[in-house]
């Protein structure tokens, strides 16, 4: 059973992909109130970790639990039940470019609720005063800046008041103001709506800012986790190249596998 204060907990899991494990006996927990940032290079394991997460892949071995309830082997109506307890803000904004920002935003609310039309816009006014743009409903996501359709799929993702938001890179194609602005947003609204978040990151700036616990992924393994301080003092090699960004170091340049003229001449 996840001990209570544990938001997520993840036991022992692993996952492999054509004989390749992709996620590799990993195991870490989060409480409530806590934004969580998993980092790592292209290709460690971290989105996969995420869909693992939301319940879009099952793992072959190992435990999730989401708020004292183990996912994994739940069937497809009791994972619906459990998935209405979460938000998604996806890395492109994820907006429907069909709808005006004000049916973006109430998409969630009258797919999973049956409220009355004029509570549910009541409702899409809400969320977007929160994310600071109020007044933008009737305009479609092709008329708003990437920034800004970062902001209404943050609103979006807490249309239903979820209590766990997941994140996935979502300061990605953003200036350094607007990242901070996404930033500010999204502790502000773990804050007020009590929420525990986590955030698929590689923007280093962005996951010291925000989160009180970080991982760090390699080759489908954490390999460090701990407070924001304490990822700052390891000594990893791996994790030091990663967060100070050098091209130099245990994280190799190239990628590929086997003998590369065997792969040219068959």
């Amino acid at each position: 059973m996840s001990p209570d204060g544990d938001a997520i907990r993840v036991q022992n899991l692993v996952k492999s992909f054509g004989g390749r494990r992709v996620i590799d006996d990993i195991s870490f927990a989060v409480k409530r109130g806590e934004v969580l940032v998993i980092m790592g290079g292209s290709g460690c394991g971290k989105s996969t970790l995420l869909r693992h997460l939301i319940g879009v892949l099952r793992p072959d071995s190992g435990e999730i639990w989401i708020e004292g309830e183990e996912t994994t082997r739940m069937n497809h109506d009791a994972l619906a039940r459990v998935r209405r307890k979460f938000g998604m803000l996806f890395q492109s904004g994820g907006l429907l470019n069909s709808m005006t920002v004000g049916e973006n935003v109430a998409l969630p609310i009258r797919e999973h609720s049956t409220v009355d039309h004029k509570i549910a816009d009541l409702m899409v006014k809400m969320k977007l005063e929160l994310v600071g743009l109020t007044g933008f409903e009737n305009l479609r996501p092709s008329e708003i800046s990437g920034g800004m359709k970062k902001r209404v799929g943050l609103a979006r993702a807490i249309a239903l008041d979820p209590t766990i938001l997941f994140s996935d890179e979502p300061t990605s194609g953003l200036d350094p103001v607007m990242t901070a602005v996404v930033d500010t947003l999204t502790l502000d609204l773990v804050h007020k709506l009590g929420m525990t978040a986590v955030v698929v990151t590689h923007d280093m700036t962005s996951a010291f800012r925000i989160a009180s616990k970080m991982i760090m992924l390699f080759q489908g393994k954490i390999i460090a986790q701990g407070t924001p301080d304490e990822i700052r003092a390891s000594a990893n090699p791996v994790l030091k190249q990663f967060v100070d960004g050098q091209a130099d170091g245990p994280i190799p340049l190239r990628l590929s596998k086997g003998d590369y003229l065997k792969h040219l001449i068959g």
